[in-house]
């Protein structure tokens, strides 16, 4: 199975921006990526509801694939598992989750927003900690790394070492 890293964090804590970073870096080293975005509000909208593929939806199919030259989108009814996901995206070589804190059996990067104070009741796996204080040293209340969120290639290098990712 791909391995799979997830960043883990409060709304507006960054995690999204750090992400975007991180592909670019990975990219850098010839490495594939996929992303999987947990939304556990349901707010996310693929389609506007006037294309045909949300009338198809609309109409009760349980799954839809709008395939363009550009990209290919499947919508598909159900909360579906992450592991499930992951499995049919599986032909790159890392996937990067965003959310998914209650999913232990994935690791994860915590990323701190502003006067955020960690909440870890109930999350576990977490491999290390990003966030903007100038401090390169473990997290004395949890022992992980922590990184400053502006030093992308070393989060980077650690997550691929983490996860035994190399390209061949």
């Amino acid at each position: 199975m791909t391995p799979i890293i997830s960043f883990i964090g409060d709304h507006n804590s960054g995690k999204t921006t750090l992400i975007l970073n991180i592909i670019k870096e990975i990219m850098k080293k010839g490495i594939s990526v996929g992303v999987i975005k947990h939304d556990p509000k349901g707010k996310a909208i693929i389609d506007d509801g006037m294309k045909d593929s949300a009338r198809f939806y609309e109409a009760g199919a349980d799954k839809v694939a709008l395939i363009s030259p550009n990209y290919t989108a499947i919508k598909m009814r159900g909360d579906h598992r992450l592991e499930k996901i992951a499995a049919q995206i599986g032909d790159v070589d890392l996937i990067i989750a965003e959310g998914f804190k209650s999913n232990n059996s994935i690791p994860k990067i915590w990323v701190e927003g502003n006067n955020e104070e960690m909440n870890l009741d109930g999350i576990s796996s977490i491999i290390a900690a990003v966030g903007k204080q100038n401090r390169d040293n473990e997290k004395a209340d949890w022992k992980c790394p922590y990184y400053n969120r502006d030093r992308i290639s070393d989060i980077t290098n650690f997550l691929l070492e983490s996860l035994s990712i190399s390209k061949l």
